[in-house]
């Protein structure tokens, strides 16, 4: 699983994960999480989403790698736990930086509860 908010760190996360995707002849599960608390319109949020799913897939395809995407509305401090699980994902690479100091901080947080709290492989990408 590679969740990413389309910044260049996360970026850098997908991929890496495509790479070891390739690798191992396995697919990537793309996730995009729709925060409820940020101060965008769901929409705005909704069109970012599935252009950057888009763009990981795009990656994937030229690669030979399947992408499943996933786009979620929830709280992703809470929530990326049940979303692997859900998912069935075995790894997840991740960045601990996002786009702004806001989105920094929260998607360093969110990188730092997965470190913390998930029992499968997690790759921290900077």
């Amino acid at each position: 699983m590679v969740p990413s908010d389309g910044s260049k760190y996360a970026n850098n996360a997908e991929d890496i994960a495509i790479e070891i995707a390739k690798k191992f002849n396995s697919k990537i599960t793309a996730v995009y999480v729709l925060d409820d608390k940020l101060i965008l319109p769901y929409e705005v949020l909704e069109a970012e989403g599935n252009e950057i799913l888009k763009n990981i897939s795009e990656k994937g395809k030229k690669a030979g790698v399947e992408v499943e995407e996933q786009l979620i509305t929830a709280d992703p401090l809470r929530d990326m736990k049940t979303i692997a699980k859900k998912a069935n994902v075995d790894s997840v690479v991740i960045s601990p930086h996002g786009k702004d100091k806001l989105e920094k901080f929260v998607f360093g947080s969110v990188a730092e509860r997965v470190i913390k709290t998930f029992d499968i492989p997690v790759i921290l990408i900077k």
